[in-house]
């Protein structure tokens, strides 16, 4: 009862402050000569309020005395008079009082200085007005405005002259910083904070401080007696007790040394191990002073203090969560500040976790934070290295650390056994992860029991989440002891008498979590294991016994890859892993896939070590593994132990014997297909390993073993043979396939050896790639443009040095219909056309121009070989951008200027197909296009142009730029849009009307109606406000035909087939049909038919349209004009799609060459 009706005088009392004080906005005295009284007038003159009345009055009736007593009306003048009627009003007059409050606050920022002796005055006539008991009638506003004008008078006294003057103020707002109404104690600290401050700045801190010190020693024994009560004390007393801990709390940063020794001291013993009102206040009261003191000088405090927080953080419901928090990061803070000064953590850290197990199986927030704080604990203050040095002793888990750290992990042990059934919780589950992961090798001593609790407990999870959490945690046991020790706990062992196999549940974890490992280990564990299940599978009875056995010993040789992941002991024990290798690889079953990745997992890691960037590549990619760990930069131990020396020997053993495994695995590569995949990978790294000199050998060996040495092997002139290559043909016997069918698995091989070869090597492959191309080998083509593409992709100082013999070999390759070829042809123009544009050569410009000019012409082609070329154009494009080098922007621009420079060609033909890859490269980066000068005006001139097929493609690239562009960006081009597309709205033949409807409606919808109206000329408004009307459903401004269009001979039948009419020479008819303009539900074409039936006459018939057999097809767009069975949609990003009809054909389009096709339209 007491607390609600507290609760509705603090409202109250509220109300009272937001009535009794007026606004604290400056007034204006400079435009009033200073006249304060009217400044007031102007303010508040007009104002109904009575407070403002009564304000105003008072003002005035101030003013007149001092005007009479010849005094000026300003604010210095104001503040003795002021001070005087509000000592004379007291509680007895509380509206005079609260205007006169008003009024003081309202004066005071205006004085910025006052003579000594009537800034003390006024000073001490304020304090002594507080410190009356009759003050704490009046309400809280007034008491507010005088705290508020007495702490300002307080910073212009004279502190250092007259400590005397500044004692009163000082004693009356620490008082005040205790008061029982909030918004009064809220401005007395915040004065007495500024006080503070100003006094430290003044020489005066130490007596500062000696009075913040009396007033808490004077509450000290009331709030001691206090926290012996029972929560049922008196409500005064525990009021009273917070706030002089708040009050304190704000001085903190100001008291001295001394001062703050002492309340530490004072505030330690109130705390207790039960949770009372106080606890609180307490904890952030020492938080507080924690930061500001030096160990030096309250160690045996802290020690003491450490206690008090350890007896309050056992699990209690009376206990709020935030107060257990609170104690425990204190407990963290007091344990930093000792660190280097005392073992105490050997203590306290298992005590704690000891205390607060409690809380981490509930399902609470706190649980959460308790477990990151015990985490922060563990990686503060456990050293792994001092724990390694005791590791090789007897006694290592007696040792004061190693004592510690038994002991949190038989807490956290006997935690996880007390679980009653899965799920484990998560809390618990971080911290043996970070144990894990801090310990390292040292986790074997202290958490081998742990490991056998996850272990066991994780048997009975069934679910993936929970499941995956207990294998994180084993997995970091894997990362920190290794699989030889785990091993020793979780024995994976097999019983031949009954056919099982123990603890193989441990297999994934172990192939995914093991790094660091021994080769021997492997070698002498794994391998017997696996050969023994194998055995076994054959002597099984049963098929179902059999089929489990041999999926076990898989399993174990499938651990390989995880082994040859940084193993410790390469330079030991690489020659006894290379002939299991061999093993493997010559095995029936699929053992030879864990080889392979093993043995580049193995080259890669190692040269990895051998680099820089070891420190920080490999404990990132542990990190990766435990997502739930707070720390981002894991190591392993084996791994830091592995010195570059090591390393470097390591390379050494295995550079020994790669030359002997690269033939091994070249040999496999070329007898098995079933093999080739993942031989490649393998073969790479041996061949950086074996040098350029191996790799030729190798090679010219494989060439005499297949019969090829009539083979040129040496570059020759090309100009006497590229006529030659058109008429050649190769004769289908078998001798001829098996011979072509050897040539093209050497130029496999050459494909994975090109990264690695020197220049010698090079040029062995170039001669052979560049025979078999010259003499038309058809079925060896297109591996032998994929094994040039990598030369000329890996090797571009290669690529230029020879590059008037290589463009002469690839303009001399005619596709035909093999798309294979053909994709080859282009991918080396691909890697050719960007060195040359990197480069910058006027040398090369020419050949540069050749091959963009072979690009363009395979735009204007038929479908697929589009769809080729827009592929190898988007490529150059995203690797010209995302180029090392810094000049990757105008490597881009390059292009760009390149590609325009076709736009002047006297081919209509090559200039649409320009303007198609113009199209392509903006929808691909719209933005760009801004940068490239000219470009934009250079395409929308084009539309002046008499060639069909060159304003379709305009036409196309205005819808593209369009969509693409954002609407800002769209309004400086829109009077250049429109003036080029608005003059082909009359032109219904070709789609040309709907192309520029589509257009409209984009920008209207981007732009806005007003923004088009503007630029657009008087003559196409109406058909402007056709559009709109269109887009809002009404008629589609697209079914307007030309008058002669309606001859009543020919009448328009009312359906017809949405057909190719705009299609070019030379390309297939395209069924597909992406962007339709939105109309009314009337038809405008007919429905469907059959592409030979004829359509109606009149100038808008199909009669001037040429056959099927002349179609043009590729860059046609179609627009609906009417109801279909299909629906029409319009997404959100411009781009119009619509469903095919039930029973229809749908396009043969493949999904990725719908933004080629977008483009080139």
């Amino acid at each position: 009862m007491k607390r609600k009706q507290r609760t509705s005088a603090a409202a109250t009392a509220a109300t009272e402050v937001d009535a009794d004080e007026p606004s604290q906005a400056l007034l204006p005295l400079d435009d009033y000569s200073g006249d304060v009284c009217g400044a007031l007038t102007a303010r508040y003159g007009r104002s109904a309020s009575a407070q403002h009345r009564h304000l105003l009055a008072t003002a005035a009736a101030i003013g007149s005395i001092l005007a009479d007593d010849g005094h000026s009306l300003t604010a210095e003048s104001y503040l003795p008079a002021v001070v005087s009627a509000l000592r004379a009003a007291g509680p007895s007059d509380p509206a005079a009082a609260s205007a006169l409050a008003s009024l003081l606050v309202i004066l005071i920022p205006h004085i910025s200085s006052l003579p000594p002796a009537s800034a003390s005055e006024s000073a001490s006539s304020l304090a002594e007005f507080l410190a009356s008991p009759d003050a704490s009638k009046l309400p809280t506003g007034t008491v507010r405005s005088v705290v508020k004008s007495l702490g300002h008078l307080a910073l212009l006294l004279e502190a250092a002259a007259d400590w005397g003057a500044v004692a009163a103020p000082l004693e009356a707002l620490l008082a005040a910083s205790v008061d029982q109404r909030a918004k009064v104690r809220r401005c007395a600290q915040e004065s007495v904070e500024k006080l503070f401050a100003y006094l430290e700045r003044s020489g005066c801190g130490q007596k500062a401080s000696s009075a913040a010190v009396d007033l808490f020693e004077k509450h000290i024994s009331s709030v001691r007696s206090l926290a012996k009560l029972d929560a049922d004390a008196s409500e005064a007393k525990e009021t009273e007790a917070v706030h002089m801990l708040g009050a304190m709390a704000v001085l903190v940063p100001h008291l001295s040394k001394k001062a703050r020794n002492t309340v530490f001291s004072g505030a330690r013993r109130l705390l207790t191990a039960r949770f009372s009102p106080l606890t609180r206040h307490v904890l952030r009261l020492m938080e507080a002073l924690l930061e500001h003191l030096k160990v030096e000088n309250v160690e045996s405090e802290l020690e003491n203090f450490i206690s008090l927080l350890l007896a309050y953080l056992p699990y209690d419901e009376k206990k709020p969560d935030d107060t257990i928090i609170a104690a425990l990061q204190l407990m963290r803070s007091c344990l930093a500040k000792l660190a280097g000064h005392s073992k105490l953590w050997t203590k306290a850290l298992p005590s704690a976790f000891e205390a607060v197990s409690g809380y981490l199986i509930l399902d609470r927030k706190c649980s959460e934070d308790i477990a990151k704080l015990l985490i922060e604990c563990i990686y503060s203050h456990v050293d792994q290295s001092i724990l390694l040095t005791n590791e090789s002793q007897p006694d290592a888990g007696d040792s004061s650390d190693g004592a510690a750290v038994k002991s949190i992990c038989l807490s956290i042990n006997k935690r996880l056994k007390k679980c009653p059934a899965p799920p484990l919780p998560d809390n618990v589950l971080k911290i043996v992860l970070a144990l894990f992961l801090k310990l390292g090798k040292c986790s074997y001593i202290f958490m081998k029991d742990i490991l056998l609790t996850l272990s066991r407990l994780g048997t009975k999870i069934h679910k993936e989440p929970h499941l995956k959490k207990v294998e994180e945690c084993i997995g970091a046991a894997i990362v920190a002891m290794g699989p030889d020790k785990i091993h020793s706990l979780l024995p994976i062992s097999f019983d031949e008498d009954w056919f099982t196999c123990s603890n193989t549940w441990l297999v994934p974890i172990l192939n995914k979590h093991v790094y660091g490992a021994s080769l021997q280990h492997f070698l002498e564990y794994i391998v017997p294991l696996a050969k023994s299940l194998r055995d076994a599978s054959s002597r099984a009875k049963k098929p179902r016994k059999c089929k489990e056995l041999q999926a076990w010993s898989d399993q174990l040789w499938n651990l390989l890859p995880a082994f040859c992941r940084y193993p410790s002991d390469v330079y030991q024990n690489f020659g006894s892993l290379s002939k299991l290798l061999v093993e493997m690889l010559k095995c029936d079953r699929c053992l030879y896939k864990s080889a392979c990745k093993g043995l580049q997992q193995l080259i890669d890691g190692t040269r990895r070590l051998t680099s820089s960037d070891q420190d920080v590549e490999i404990p990132a990619e542990i990190s990766a593994l435990f997502m739930s760990s707070e720390d981002n930069n894991l190591s392993c131990v084996s791994l830091q132990r592995c010195s570059k020396k090591d390393a470097r020997k390591s390379m050494k053993v295995l550079a020994s014997h790669s030359v002997d495994l690269l033939c091994t695995f070249a040999d496999d590569f070329l007898d098995s297909s079933e093999k080739r995949a993942h031989l490649k990978d393998a073969l790479r790294s041996l061949a950086q390993l074996s040098g350029s000199a191996n790799i030729c050998n190798l090679f010219l060996s494989l060439v005499k073993r297949f019969g090829l040495e009539d083979t040129p092997l040496e570059p020759e002139n090309l100009e006497c043979q590229t006529n030659e290559v058109d008429g050649k043909e190769e004769e289908s016997s078998d001798a001829t396939a098996e011979i072509n069918n050897k040539r093209s698995l050497l130029m496999e091989l050459i494909s994975t050896l090109a990264e690695a070869a020197d220049e010698d090597a090079l040029d062995l492959f170039f001669g052979f790639i560049k025979s078999s191309l010259l003499n038309n080998i058809k079925s060896c083509d297109s591996r032998a443009l994929f094994a040039l593409s990598i030369i000329l992709k890996e090797h571009h100082g290669y690529s230029l040095t020879q590059l008037d013999e290589i463009m002469m070999l690839l303009h001399g390759i005619k596709p035909d219909s093999n798309n294979a070829v053909l994709e080859g042809q282009l991918v080396c123009y691909k890697y050719l056309l960007v060195h040359m544009i990197k480069v910058n050569e006027e040398s090369t410009s020419k050949k540069a121009f050749l091959i963009l000019n072979e690009l363009i012409l395979a735009l204007k082609s038929k479908k697929e070989n589009r769809r080729i070329a827009y592929d190898v154009l988007l490529a150059i494009s995203t690797s010209l951008r995302s180029s090392e080098s810094n000049n990757g922007d105008s490597d881009l621009q390059r292009l760009f200027t390149m590609v325009m420079g076709y736009l002047s060609s006297p081919s209509p033909h090559i200039v649409s197909g320009a303007i198609a890859a113009l199209s392509l490269l903006i929808y691909n980066d719209a933005n760009f296009c801004m940068e490239v000068p000219n470009l934009i005006p250079s395409v929308l001139v084009l539309l002046q142009n008499k060639a069909i097929e060159i304003i379709k493609a305009s036409l196309g690239f205005v819808k593209v730029l369009v969509t693409s562009l954002h609407p800002e960006k769209l309004l400086s081009l829109q009077a250049d849009i429109m003036s080029g597309i608005l003059p082909w709205s009359s032109f219904t033949k070709h789609h040309f009307k709907g192309k520029v409807v589509l257009i409209l409606e984009i920008l209207i919808r981007k732009c806005g109606l007003d923004a088009v109206n503007l630029v657009t000329p008087e003559k196409y408004k109406e058909f402007v406000r056709d559009v709109e009307e269109g887009r809002k459903g009404n008629h589609n401004p697209a079914d307007g035909a030309e008058p002669e269009a309606n001859d009543p001979e020919h009448p328009t039948p009312k359906r017809r087939k949405w057909g190719d009419s705009n299609a070019e020479p030379g390309q297939e008819e395209t069924p597909k049909k992406e962007f339709f303009v939105k109309g009314d539900r009337k038809p405008h074409f007919g429905g469907a038919r059959n592409h030979n039936d004829k359509a109606s006459g009149g100038k808008g018939d199909r009669t001037h349209f040429r056959p099927k057999s002349n179609a043009q097809s590729g860059n046609s767009q179609n627009y609906r004009g009417g109801k279909s069975q299909g629906r029409d949609t319009r997404p959100r990003n411009g781009v119009f799609k619509r469903t095919p009809n039930r029973g229809t054909r749908q396009s043969a389009h493949s999904p990725r060459f719908k933004k080629a096709r977008t483009a080139a339209t």
